[in-house]
């Protein structure tokens, strides 16, 4: 049995477990080692004493500070295995124009290559790396070639798994949802706005339900659409249950391509399709709830095929159960078990 610790690096050390990327990095993969038999702690790395004692310490999106390097060493000489995790293309200033937060005027570039760089150096000081994706795993490589990774990929909250009791997918009111989980979608949703507003137009029954921050603007009956605050991760799945479609669109960028489903996975556990964008990680939801739309009259014409029954009904079928196949966190966990360099536990 190891002792594990997940340690946050958010600026906020108060706020870290609101992150939703703390949320499926850290807090999913650890409730999949605790049901192995393993001791497992949340933390912001601020706060963990220099007396506690790990076998493994894994740090969610580290940043470089003279007191984060001699933290660090400390830990290396008490002989704990040490983790960086990372599930954005975050770490390579080279590439940081493409951030989401610069494209859409919310930071500045030279703001976004400071970070970049604190990631970037914070990186160099391990020898083991996770990541989300495939391609983000190829970015890592390319900038830090002496360093050890491996691809654990998101996956279904294990509190999700164990709330589940028998919840059947149907078709009912078009209501098509989206989740925009920071302030960085608007040019995001700009690929399919126009599909859903034609969409709206075309059925007066429909609605369109945003969960979180966008700015957008989209021509429509009274109450077809609705504009939620985001809300906290355990009321999330209340939302998620409501659609009858989701959308999850990206603009096609150096960025965008190294992240994960994690939309279409959230949806497809409860039964329901999303319509999303043709990137990488996407494809192994080909047949587990993924229908690619590259633009607003793609879009369009996927949600108008969605309404047929029978094709509703063969995506939606069994659906939870390929998603499941393709995102259990308790195989992550195994990965992650080898990774570090010890066995599997037994699950409690």
């Amino acid at each position: 049995m190891l002792s594990i610790a997940f340690l946050a690096g958010n600026r906020n050390p108060g706020r870290f477990q609101q992150d939703p990327s703390f949320v499926y990095r850290c807090e999913n993969l650890g409730l999949a080692l605790q049901a192995m038999g393993h001791r497992v702690s949340w933390l912001h790395w601020s706060d963990l004493g220099l007396r506690q004692r790990f076998d493994v310490v894994v740090f969610h999106r580290p940043r470089f500070s003279l007191l984060w390097r001699a933290f660090l060493w400390t830990l290396r000489r008490h002989g704990t295995t040490l983790v960086a995790d990372v599930d954005d293309l975050v770490f390579d200033p080279l590439l940081a124009q493409h951030s989401p937060g610069v494209l859409n005027g919310l930071v500045t570039l030279p703001k976004i290559n400071q970070q970049f760089a604190k990631h970037s150096a914070a990186l160099t000081c391990f020898e083991r790396v996770t990541v989300s994706t495939q391609t983000l795993a190829a970015h890592v490589q390319r900038c830090f070639p002496g360093v050890e990774s491996r691809v654990l990929p998101n996956a279904v909250h294990m509190a999700w798994r164990a709330a589940r009791r028998g919840h059947e997918s149907r078709l009912h009111q078009p209501v098509v949802t989206y989740f925009p989980g920071t302030r960085s979608h608007d040019r995001d949703f700009s690929l399919y706005a126009e599909g859903v507003e034609r969409f709206l137009t075309a059925h007066s029954d429909a609605r369109f339900e945003v969960t979180g921050p966008l700015r957008f603007a989209l021509q429509a009956r009274a109450g077809q659409v609705v504009h939620h605050e985001k809300v906290p991760f355990a009321h999330y799945a209340e939302r998620v249950r409501a659609a009858w479609v989701n959308l999850a669109p990206l603009e096609s960028t150096a960025f965008t391509r190294c992240k994960s489903a994690l939309k279409v996975l959230e949806a497809g556990f409860w039964g329901k399709p999303t319509v999303c964008s043709p990137l990488p990680d996407a494809e192994r939801f080909t047949s587990a709830g993924a229908v690619f739309a590259s633009d607003s009259p793609a879009c369009f014409a996927a949600l108008q095929a969605l309404l047929v029954p029978a094709n509703y009904a063969a995506i939606t079928q069994g659906l939870s159960a390929r998603v499941v196949a393709q995102a259990d966190a308790r195989q992550v966990a195994e990965s992650f078990l080898q990774f570090v360099g010890a066995r599997p536990g037994v699950e409690a």
